[in-house]
């Protein structure tokens, strides 16, 4: 099975799977020593950027409720991030963008990392976040993250038609909010049967980070593949939100 993680330039995708493989505690990555090494630099913190289209099997190990631990065998595949918000990009290294899209439209579950936008960010949060943290570009404003995500959303339901699972996360979540808090809110409990339920937890995200998008979100979630797709906010500093995800995707894959 492969799951690709997909999202413009700096969201995020390879410090997400760089977390997962240092800090793992439901979802531990085998091999992760050379997959840190890899991906990280420890003296300046910052992670290696994408250049290209990259394909790597992980082996990842997911403890489940209902089962314990399982292993399962995905095909990561992390994508450079100009190749989703530049068009010249994409008309100038046409047959490559065609190779991802069919990768994307061919995979059994896509991850979509979002930054966050301004009016969501806290100011005094900004101010103490440590330098390989910060964003390194500007972030959006309301109105361009809007618009930003509708073009996923219709890329989602234009292109993504045989995707199972979409999942859609607002990353650097401490930026904006009580990443502790949150985490202690939607821990993951396997000996309880899990995490609290999931459509609980997606209504809950929905109407707290992803409000000013409401209107178009609604809309999409009224389609065929909205109504697989399921939303979260994510970050590298707390593992319990970062695990989320792939939490979810668990049971699927597996049994998949």
């Amino acid at each position: 099975m492969s799951v690709v993680v997909i999202g413009d330039r700096k969201a995020g995708k390879t410090s997400m799977v760089r977390s997962l493989a240092e800090y793992g505690k439901y979802v531990k990555v085998d091999d992760s020593d050379s997959l840190v090494k890899e991906l990280y630099n420890p003296e300046t913190k910052f992670i290696a950027g994408t250049d290209e289209v990259q394909q790597r099997p992980l082996v990842m190990n997911i403890d489940m409720p209902a089962t314990g631990v399982r292993q399962i065998r995905v095909l990561w595949i992390d994508t450079p991030g100009e190749f989703w918000s530049n068009q010249q990009q994409r008309n100038e290294y046409f047959h490559a963008w065609q190779a991802l899209e069919e990768k994307v439209r061919s995979s059994k579950a896509v991850i979509l990392l979002l930054p966050p936008h301004q009016t969501l960010v806290l100011q005094e949060r900004l101010n103490h976040t440590p330098t390989h943290l910060k964003p390194v570009e500007p972030l959006p404003t309301a109105e361009q993250w809007v618009n930003r995500l509708q073009w996923w959303l219709n890329f989602f339901e234009e292109r993504c038609k045989r995707v199972k699972h979409i999942l859609i996360a607002i990353h650097k979540a401490d930026l904006f909010c009580n990443v502790k808090s949150e985490a202690k809110r939607w821990q993951y409990k396997p000996e309880q049967g899990g995490t609290s339920p999931w459509f609980e937890y997606n209504e809950y995200v929905l109407d707290t980070y992803f409000s000013v998008a409401s209107k178009d979100i609604k809309k999409y979630k009224a389609s065929e593949v909205g109504s697989r797709t399921n939303f979260f906010i994510t970050t590298t500093e707390d593992q319990g939100l970062l695990e989320l995800p792939w939490l979810y995707l668990g049971p699927y894959i597996a049994y998949t």
